[in-house]
């Protein structure tokens, strides 16, 4: 049982990386500009594997064949999601991006059920419904021209966000008591593997980043990647799923926020309707999930 402090202490830490997580939509949209996609990925999420790589090499090594087969299979999945939602980002604002990716939660109950004939609940079929009407709202601005192809892409990523955190449910069902941080450090070694790959064949070799770039750079790949699993993984172990689930769901609320103080993201009331009815969404499928 842990106390109020480690209590405290566990969601502070979840708050400080919703918050980093909502700042990376705009680092990654300006970082675009200087990085191409599949570098900026393959070698963000490599680094961060190489740097957790020596405090895990002997647990690591004393890794099952399954575990390390599971891990794969989930860093490919996780894998499609950041590439889906780096490219949807380089299309579309970083604050729509932002929210649409925060869908994932809504789609998990469905998903579940089409996995595992896991019952549907009532929370769930509002959270969509209001997911629905607002992304609605923020395709057009409030005329119905279709989303962007930006836009889809990153509502592509939110549906392997919860592939993805369906399969490592279900992999934590049968082993409990695997190492987490092992088991995080190969998914976070196959997306950087997979992606640089993709860039050595299909992009030119980067160029020197501005100042901007390389604190956009390392700000990603140290709090936004490497930093956050560590701590999301530890705040677990004294927080309840409803804190860590709700407090990371602030995320998509950071990202809307910092997008309109910092990147100039246009605000109309159709599209604070659109924010508004998509984070209800959210909240109401993440809080009548915890009840079930």
């Amino acid at each position: 049982m842990a106390t109020k402090r480690q209590l405290l202490w566990a969601d502070l830490s979840l708050f400080v990386i919703a918050l980093a997580w909502g700042y990376t939509f705009i680092l990654s949209k300006d970082l675009l500009m200087e990085l191409t996609p599949y570098y900026f990925l393959g070698t963000r999420f490599l680094i961060a594997a190489l740097i957790l790589l020596p405090f895990i090499w002997r647990r690591l090594q004393a890794l099952p064949r399954e575990v390390w087969l599971q891990g794969i299979g989930c860093g490919v999945v996780l894998c499609a999601a950041f590439t889906l939602q780096l490219l949807g980002i380089d299309r579309t604002t970083p604050g729509k991006a932002g929210v649409i990716t925060g869908t994932n939660v809504i789609l998990v109950p469905f998903l579940y059920f089409l996995w595992r004939r896991k019952s549907v609940g009532k929370g769930a079929i509002i959270g969509s419904v209001l997911a629905f009407l607002g992304l609605a709202c923020l395709s057009g601005e409030g005329d119905w021209t279709g989303l962007s192809t930006g836009d889809l892409l990153v509502f592509l990523c939110a549906i392997f966000f919860a592939m993805h955190i369906l399969m490592v449910d279900r992999f934590y069902e049968k082993k409990a008591d695997v190492d987490s941080l092992s088991f995080v450090m190969i998914q976070l070694l196959v997306v950087g593997v997979i992606d640089l790959v993709i860039a050595l064949f299909t992009e030119p070799v980067p160029h020197a980043l501005s100042p901007y770039g390389w604190f956009a750079y390392w700000f990603d790949c140290l709090l936004g990647t490497l930093l956050a699993y560590v701590v999301q993984i530890k705040a677990q172990q004294f927080s309840p799923p409803v804190h860590v689930s709700i407090i990371l769901s602030l995320e998509a609320a950071f990202a809307f926020l910092f997008s309109w103080l910092l990147w100039g993201e246009i605000v109309t009331p159709t599209i604070l309707a659109g924010v508004f009815l998509l984070l209800a969404g959210i909240y109401i499928t993440e809080l009548s999930d915890q009840r079930t």
